[in-house]
């Protein structure tokens, strides 16, 4: 995972970005102190646990792999050991 800074608010999470919709993200700092949208719904009382995103950091994430910033990861998903011929 690369950190990253969120344009909108300077938030630093990690991230790992696997495809043009596959994006990973780990909070490094508490959420509703430094996210504008998370603190948005804390205030109106609406939990941030469903919150499918932020879209100010999705936009630092793609703006970040447009300028090269952020290196898009390559995921290998494991492959099914296959058996020996001399194994039942």
């Amino acid at each position: 995972m690369q950190s990253l800074e969120c344009h909108a608010c300077g938030n630093a999470v990690l991230v790992a970005k696997y495809s043009p919709v596959h994006t990973s993200i780990q909070w490094t700092g508490p959420a509703r102190d430094t996210c504008r949208e998370f603190a948005s719904a804390a205030i109106a009382d609406e939990t941030t646990t469903y919150l499918p995103h932020c879209g100010a950091l999705h936009e630092s994430v793609d703006r970040a792999v447009r300028d090269g910033r952020l290196v898009p990861s390559h995921r290998v998903e494991p492959q099914p050991i296959e058996p020996r011929p001399d194994e039942p």
